[in-house]
């Protein structure tokens, strides 16, 4: 859930699945994280924008291991309703608001239950600078650097064929 909705923007092509209070409520909706006829206000829209941008840094700094105050993130994980309660046997996290506010929050829970799972660390931004995809990396120690190996063979060819073209006169 905290990958897709990290990739809602798409900087290979320059585009912005949340570019508008609707544009938001449809991908709540299409995500399932939203029903009714709830209706995104300009602060909804604005606390989506700062949360996915706060867990896009977040998951950078996957790559060198996280640990780094961030206080963009922390605000807007602030303003989500989340309430601690009890359910059967259990303290549970849950979003304490129905609507866009509601289903905002249960992205900031995602991110939370991925954390307490250890699988957090395994989000990372594709580090090839004209992706910059969300991914989830799958290898065995963690050290994927690219979201698939295409973006990483294209890092690395464009590398080769920069030494070649220096080695080679004129």
């Amino acid at each position: 859930m905290v990958r897709d909705f990290v990739n809602t923007t798409d900087h290979e092509t320059a585009s912005d699945e949340l570019d508008s209070r609707a544009a938001l409520g449809r991908y709540l909706r299409r995500e399932g994280l939203l029903t009714g006829s709830a209706r995104a206000t300009a602060d909804d829209l604005d606390l989506a924008l700062r949360l996915r941008s706060g867990l896009r840094r977040a998951l950078e700094l996957n790559h060198d291991g996280g640990g780094a105050d961030l206080p963009a993130l922390a605000a807007a994980l602030a303003d989500l309703p989340i309430a601690l309660t009890w359910a059967g046997s259990a303290p549970v996290l849950g979003a304490d608001a129905a609507g866009v506010r509601g289903a905002l929050a249960r992205i900031g829970i995602a991110a939370h239950e991925a954390a307490a799972a250890d699988q957090w660390w395994r989000l990372k931004i594709c580090s090839f600078d004209e992706c910059e995809w969300a991914y989830y990396d799958r290898s065995k120690n963690r050290s994927r650097s690219f979201c698939e190996y295409g973006c990483g063979n294209k890092l690395k060819t464009r590398a080769y064929r920069a030494r070649q073209r220096a080695r080679t006169p004129g």
